[in-house]
């Protein structure tokens, strides 16, 4: 690893710094996705959406310097997700009439054992989405879909036959591409998560 992330202050460390506006930006950017996809896992129906989404921000805005690094207690993740959950509830008891409305009960059947459980897999492909963007411009399209076409179950004599490419060159440009995304989701998770 190159002295560039091991030197890094982590994204959430830097948003944390409120004379640092470039990193919060940054962090909306990187997080607001994330959020809305973990509220349309809730179920919440898109009027709700986009003002919630707002409302979750600003509340990790207003409460992020407090949050702790500490490998014993919460991760963010978790920290994220109970937000999230109780974001959600807060939001529809205050701006509902009627208490027991479809998206509040959605939101209460929720456990949060079941968000964390969600907010985790979806932390996981989201991840994997940015990082395979990111490294899509660093090979050539054909070196991208053999790996694709791998994903989907296809083996290398198949995936050679589609693009027209020899079957050793297949492996070859699966593994660069395999090891090149392994490396972006592991520099992702430096940036993005809290590490000591």
């Amino acid at each position: 690893m190159t002295d560039q992330w091991l030197t890094r202050k982590t994204l959430l460390q830097r948003a944390k710094d409120s004379s640092d506006p470039r990193a919060w930006d940054d962090f909306v950017a990187y997080y607001q996705g994330f959020i809305s996809i973990i509220l349309f896992r809730m179920n919440l129906n898109q009027s709700e959406h986009d003002d919630l989404k707002q409302e979750i921000l600003l509340k990790i805005w207003k409460n992020l310097e407090k949050f702790e690094v500490d490998d014993q207690r919460a991760k963010f993740r978790t920290w994220l997700s109970t937000l999230i959950r109780n974001r959600a509830l807060d939001h529809f008891r205050k701006n509902s009439r009627q208490p027991t409305m479809k998206s509040l009960e959605q939101v209460e059947l929720i456990s949060q054992p079941e968000l964390d459980e969600i907010i985790k897999k979806e932390w996981q492909r989201y991840l994997t989405g940015i990082a395979m963007r990111n490294i899509k411009k660093l090979f050539s399209g054909t070196a991208v879909r053999a790996f694709e076409l791998s994903l989907l179950g296809k083996d290398a004599t198949e995936i050679s036959v589609d693009l027209g490419i020899a079957k050793d060159s297949v492996r070859t440009l699966k593994n660069r591409v395999k090891l090149r995304l392994v490396k972006e989701i592991e520099n992702l998770r430096i940036e993005l998560e809290f590490k000591k």
